[in-house]
């Protein structure tokens, strides 16, 4: 019996009716947007096994729109259909591997575009995104809570700058680019606990911001794609470990 899709992150269970339809002539669109962010956020896991009736009930609509959205999240290739069965991707270590530098190059241009667009409030937004992910509170709490506060912080940090941009067809390149990253980014994190080198990447994000608030377009591009090529392998070293030690 269905009941409901959930994933954890740190301690904190999603499900994907944190996402609520509403009534309304675009249904299917709905369908896809919240469908396409319970696989990017983590919700649903990569390998997992969906079925179009439970996707419908878990989103209150009927099954048409829900199989206008599947489809077109096969045409992305987040969802993956061998006959009759319908499963989230699960790319390999090497397939994400090109997803990294796919999204490196798609972050940097986003952060080219916002140097020369960003508001002084956006600005200010970023900064102080950067200022919460350094000031994330250790003392007394799991590692796997510091690592998922961490981690979210950054997210939004790079998700700002690419919302500065104001381009939304490269917010949802970058989207797909990164769909199947944040499940193994917090095992490494949460893995490594202190030996995770977060200290590297806040001071690739100062030299980022700095670039931002300078109005750097080349640096900025060139610095936000290098800090996405860093992190990523970062998080792929520890795929590849992951991947020996069950193979």
């Amino acid at each position: 019996m269905f009941c409901s899709f959930t994933a954890k992150e740190g301690n904190r269970v999603q499900s994907a009716s944190e996402y609520p339809l509403t009534t309304g002539p675009s249904l299917a669109d709905q369908a896809y947007t919240a469908l396409r962010k319970s696989i990017t956020d983590g919700v649903f896991v990569p390998g997992q096994r969906l079925t179009e009736r439970a996707l419908a009930t878990l989103l209150g609509v009927s099954p048409t729109p829900v199989r206008e959205a599947i489809s077109r999240l096969e045409h992305e290739r987040l969802l993956h259909r061998d006959g009759r069965a319908l499963t989230v991707a699960a790319p390999t270590v090497e397939q994400l591997r090109e997803l990294v530098y796919v999204e490196a190059a798609l972050r940097g241009v986003a952060a080219r575009i916002a140097a020369v667009r960003a508001s002084d409030r956006e600005l200010a937004e970023i900064a102080a995104l950067h200022t919460q992910a350094q000031s994330v509170q250790n003392e007394g709490r799991t590692v796997e809570y510091i690592a998922t506060d961490t981690l979210t912080l950054t997210r939004q940090f790079h998700a700002k700058i690419d919302e500065t941009a104001g381009n939304p067809m490269l917010i949802d390149m970058i989207a797909t680019a990164k769909a199947f990253d944040w499940s193994i980014r917090l095992r490494a994190a949460t893995t490594l606990g202190s030996r995770y080198p977060a200290q590297a990447g806040h001071r690739d994000h100062q030299e980022i911001l700095e670039a931002l608030q300078e109005r750097d377009a080349d640096r900025a591009e060139r610095l936000a794609r290098a800090d996405a090529i860093r992190g990523g392998e970062r998080f792929l070293a520890f795929a590849e470990q992951e991947t020996s030690t069950t193979t």
